[in-house]
């Protein structure tokens, strides 16, 4: 195998199908035998695309990510006028500290090697492990009851119920399985993480796994298009447009509710806000800043959300990785 290859996306994208798939293959074999191909595919999205392997591991799918040598960050938002009023509105500020806000929620402009690695397609929740419908935990609860009857009896075949904090309830079909809450630190979740042989990316990686290196404030552009389909709640038929795969073969950066949690770095949140933007009222424009690429959320900080003490709930998921040696 050669290791050039893997760690240059453009010399990977340049290989001929077949050679490429050898590679992973001996990839698989060498370093990561747990996991097998489903398929191969290239991903095409926001002018960028990718030849790659569809793999699982347990259930969970993955894919493999070629490195690259990119530029991060960004020095300031060419935001639109329609952007700007909205902030404007929302937080009744003057133009000059519309530029100052936004530029304090950048990360820096720096040029980094990204090595490759085997990446998961989607988030997974924290914090929630399941147990059998009749453990003891559940069944001391007075409300588990009432609620347990309600998601039974409902006509829905799929839901998701969840108590904050406490239980979480799957339904699917006639099948319901049951989930008990244990909160954890920023700490502890990593050391959780590592001892089953991932690990969650860091700030840089979680970046170029979104944008690629692009250089506009979003994957594909500088503005939330309202005529178009870059927008959450899509009243089209194609259903939420950001929910498809990225160039990469992901789905990331598609729902402002929820932060991915990363490793290393400062910034051990990205991605989401808690949803305060939107509940807020800011509508797309505002709403939508937390899933831009470059983004930080220096709320992540302040002591009152406790983040680092207890990272793990309903509003902060994790997406594992590994990385290729």
């Amino acid at each position: 195998m050669s290791v050039t290859q893997i760690y240059d996306r453009k010399t990977w994208n340049a290989l001929p199908q077949a050679e490429a798939e050898a590679i992973l293959q001996q990839l698989l074999r060498t370093q990561f035998p747990e996991f097998t191909v489903q398929r191969f595919e290239t991903f095409h999205k926001f002018g960028q695309h990718t030849y790659t392997a569809i793999l699982d591991y347990k259930g969970a799918e993955f894919v493999f990510v070629p490195g690259d040598t990119v530029v991060l960050g960004l020095e300031s938002w060419n935001m639109t006028a329609e952007t700007r009023d909205s902030i404007r509105e929302m937080f009744g500020m003057g133009l000059g500290e519309i530029d100052d806000y936004i530029r304090e929620r950048l990360s820096p402009v720096r040029t980094v090697t990204i090595g490759p690695m085997l990446v998961e397609r989607r988030y997974q929740p924290t914090g929630y492990f399941p147990v059998d419908i009749t453990d003891e935990r559940l069944v001391s609860d007075d409300y588990f009851e009432k609620t347990f009857a309600e998601v039974k009896a409902s006509s829905r075949e799929q839901w998701n119920y969840t108590v904050n904090d406490s239980f979480r309830l799957i339904k699917n079909g006639d099948n319901i399985t049951a989930f008990l809450y244990r909160p954890s630190s920023h700490e502890e979740l990593l050391a959780e993480i590592e001892n089953t042989g991932f690990q969650l990316p860091a700030e840089d990686e979680w970046e170029y796994l979104c944008g690629g290196g692009t250089r506009s404030f979003y994957p594909w552009g500088d503005a939330i298009d309202h005529h178009k389909k870059y927008r959450y709640f899509n009243p089209g038929d194609e259903g939420n447009y950001l929910e498809t795969p990225n160039h990469f073969g992901l789905v990331i950066a598609y729902d402002p509710y929820r932060y991915e949690i990363m490793g290393q770095g400062d910034y051990f949140l990205k991605g989401g806000d808690g949803g305060c933007n939107l509940c807020g009222g800011g509508g797309l424009d505002v709403g939508y800043l937390s899933a831009g690429t470059y983004y930080r959320d220096p709320e992540i900080f302040a002591d009152y959300l406790n983040y680092k003490e207890e990272v793990t709930g309903d509003y902060t998921v994790v997406r594992r990785i590994k990385r290729v040696k």
